[in-house]
């Protein structure tokens, strides 16, 4: 094994499209507010998950999210706010 297996060993990096499960809670920035159809949504990495409730208020805050649903190939989900954690922007 060369230094750089060594060093590398155990090492992961981590992905633009992250997956979750249904009933996880995760903390998440809200990213934006669409307009156009009303989606309030929070971006990790390339992955877009829409809130089925919260306010555009929210656009900026750190929360608390629990996964309703998710597409792995779409890298698409639904999550409920339960929680607001921080209304700092990011």
């Amino acid at each position: 094994m060369s230094i750089l297996d060594q060093f590398l060993a155990g090492a992961t990096f981590r992905t633009t499209t992250p997956s979750f499960e249904a009933g996880e809670e995760i903390e998440v920035y809200v990213t934006d507010y669409d307009e156009a159809d009303g989606d309030l949504y929070a971006l990790v990495g390339e992955t877009r998950l829409s809130f089925v409730d919260g306010s555009r208020d929210l656009v900026g805050c750190r929360v608390l999210a629990r996964v309703e649903s998710f597409d792995d190939d779409a890298h698409r989900g639904t999550v409920a706010h339960l929680e607001t954690l921080d209304r700092g922007s990011f």
